[in-house]
C-alpha cells in the first residue's frame, strides 16, 4: 500500500513492544598526533679515523711537493693512476703550486728499431723518387704515404727535396 502508512504502523508496533529510541553520537575530527622526528646529528665517519699530522695548509702542502717530485718524472696521466686521483685535480694542484708534468707522446712518432729500419728504406726510395725527377707530391703518392710522413722523412734523413720542380722550356 502507501509505504509512509507501513512505516508509522512499524514504528508504532516497536514502541508498544516496549522499544527506546537510542540517539548515536556523531562523527567527531581528531587530528593526527604530531610528528616526532629525531634531533640532528652529525654523520658518523666509516672507516679509521684521520691521522691529524698539523693543519690542512700542511697536509695540503707536503701533497703538494709529493706530486710535484713525481711531475719531474710522470706525466698527468701515470700519476693519476698510480695515486687514484682525478687528473683536473692534479692539474689543478700543479697550476695552484707552480710545478709541470712531464709532456706525454700525443700520438706523435716513437722511435722504435723496426720503424727505424722502415724509415730507412722509405728514404733510400725517395731519394731514388727524387733522383728520377718525381715531385714531392708524385713521391708521395708512388710509395702510399701522406704528406706528414714524407715531410717528417726528408727532415730526419736530410734529403734536400725540391719543394717545386721547376722546369725551363726551350
Amino acid at each position: 500500500m502507501n509505504q509512509s502508512i507501513d512505516l508509522e504502523a512499524a514504528k508504532a508496533a516497536f514502541f508498544a513492544s516496549g522499544g527506546q529510541l537510542v540517539v548515536l553520537e556523531g562523527f567527531t575530527y581528531q587530528p593526527l598526533p604530531q610528528r616526532k622526528h629525531p634531533e640532528p646529528c652529525r654523520k658518523k665517519r666509516k672507516g679509521p679515523p684521520p691521522i691529524q699530522n698539523g693543519t690542512r695548509q700542511e697536509v695540503a702542502m707536503a701533497r703538494a711537493d709529493m706530486v710535484a717530485k713525481m711531475a719531474e718524472s710522470m706525466t698527468c696521466r701515470e700519476a693519476s693512476l698510480e695515486l687514484k686521483v682525478s687528473q683536473s685535480s692534479l692539474w689543478d694542484m700543479a697550476k695552484r703550486y707552480g710545478f709541470k708534468f712531464v709532456q706525454g707522446n700525443r700520438g706523435k712518432h716513437t722511435e722504435t728499431p723496426e720503424a727505424e729500419d722502415r724509415d730507412a728504406k722509405l728514404a733510400e726510395r725517395i731519394q731514388a723518387l727524387r733522383d728520377a725527377g718525381l715531385s714531392r707530391y708524385a713521391a708521395a703518392l708512388k710509395l702510399e704515404i701522406g704528406h706528414a710522413k714524407l715531410k717528417r722523412l726528408t727532415e730526419k734523413f736530410d734529403i734536400d727535396f725540391p719543394r717545386k720542380i721547376v722546369r725551363s722550356y726551350p
